[in-house]
């Protein structure tokens, strides 16, 4: 569940992909707090984002190909990935789940717990929460 908090939050983090007019130029892109302190940067180059916190350490990288975005940690692990298909956008963590959808009528998060079976989906129009028993099997779904 941890990884799947973590995963989400990266994510969340992770500025959107790239737009397609901004693709095959250069640019650098950097965030401040507000107090005027630099949080970090986005550098863009080609198909590829890499992102630096304050020290200019790389944290994460990101590669658009395709209409699909691979966001990669500090040490080139892949911890997710965004596919945009028509208005959608699809987000998937590191174990190819997916964590959530965006899309013109309203956003879903999907929510695993430690064994990897789904436990809840959030939307915009209303949340779900699945139920299991002991030994694994969905016996139910309440909806709030």
């Amino acid at each position: 569940m941890a990884r799947l908090l973590l995963a989400l939050l990266l994510l969340a983090a992770m500025p959107a992909p790239t737009p397609a007019w901004a693709q095959k130029k250069e640019w650098t892109e950097r965030q401040y707090d507000s107090s005027g302190r630099q949080q970090g940067r986005a550098e863009t180059r080609d198909d590829t984002t890499r992102y630096y916190d304050p020290s200019g350490r790389q944290t994460g990288r990101a590669e658009t190909r395709d209409d699909t975005t691979r966001f990669y940690d500090q040490s080139g692990r892949q911890t997710g990935r965004a596919e945009t298909r028509d208005d959608t956008t699809r987000f998937y963590d590191s174990s190819g789940r997916q964590t959530g959808r965006a899309e013109r009528r309203g956003d879903t998060t999907y929510r695993y717990d430690s064994s990897g079976r789904q436990v809840g989906r959030d939307e915009t129009r209303g949340d779900t929460i699945y139920h299991y028993d002991s030994s694994g099997r969905q016996t139910g779904q309440t909806r709030r």
